[in-house]
This record gives structure tokens, sequence and C-alpha cells, in this order.
């Protein structure tokens, strides 16, 4: 099954592109998804999206399925459909 994966800010300029497609297994999870994008993109995407300690995502990311957020679904248990897209933002500052 395909995943379409889309990279904002900080993100982006880890994996040095703005999307790509990711092949995986029927009923993968958003975050197996993550733990594929991390063996493929290396220690630098792994240290920004995992927490060394607990090994889960850092919170202060917001993952996004088919324009809508994880957090009104399954979270990061939620299973991903085929030609579905993630989205991973990171936190934005400014002001």
């Amino acid at each position: 099954m395909r995943v379409k994966v889309q990279y904002f800010a900080a993100i982006r300029e880890i994996t040095d592109r703005k999307e790509e497609i990711v092949e995986v297994e029927e009923r993968t999870t958003i975050l197996e998804v993550l733990r594929v994008l991390a063996k493929n993109h290396g220690d630098k995407f792994r240290d920004y999206v995992f927490d060394p300690l607990t090994g889960t995502p850092r919170p202060y990311l917001q993952f996004i399925v088919n324009e809508e957020s994880v957090s009104a679904v399954n979270g990061l248990s939620t299973i991903l459909a085929d030609n579905s897209t993630l989205a991973i933002i990171p936190p934005v500052g400014g002001g």
C-alpha cells in the first residue's frame, strides 16, 4: 500500500524533500510509518521525531491524515488506508 508523506518546516530540511511516497503493509499505523521513515532517513530524522527516552514521537509535532488531525481520531494508532496522505508538521515559531 502507498502512503504520501508531506514534510513541513524543519522536517522538510531534514529530509531534503517536500513529500515522498512510502510503500508499507496493509493496516499500517501512523506510528509504524514514522518508524519506517526514521529507518529510511537516519539518525537526524529519528532524533527530531522520537524522544530518545520514551521512544515515542515528540508531543510538539502534529500529524495530519487526509486533512484531519490524528488527535481527532485514534492518534498514532490510526490505521492508514491505501493512498492516504500523512503530513508531519513541526511547531511554528515567530511573532
